[in-house]
């Protein structure tokens, strides 16, 4: 986690479920209610980049299989090599 210097506020609105769901959260895992979103931000943001990783892998996918230049030793991929 960032220091508690860099940290910017913020303030949000949440209905009563998730009031009542982020503090019983908070209270089974020590946690305070910021850490939980921040967490929570911290995953979203996580999955979000790996989402468009696999998206641009999809996009460049026949890219890679119609260049002669990047497939020349795939068929090497389950050679084992000894020095």
């Amino acid at each position: 986690m960032k220091s508690k210097e860099s940290l910017r506020r913020f303030q949000i609105l949440l209905d009563e479920d998730q009031e009542k769901y982020l503090a019983r959260v908070s209270k089974k895992s020590g946690k305070s209610v910021s850490a939980l979103i921040r967490e929570l931000v911290r995953e979203k943001m996580r999955t979000a980049k790996e989402a468009k990783l696999r998206q641009a892998a999809r996009e460049l996918r026949a890219a890679y299989a119609a260049s002669e230049d990047l497939t020349a030793f795939t068929n090497l991929d389950a050679e084992d090599w000894y020095a």
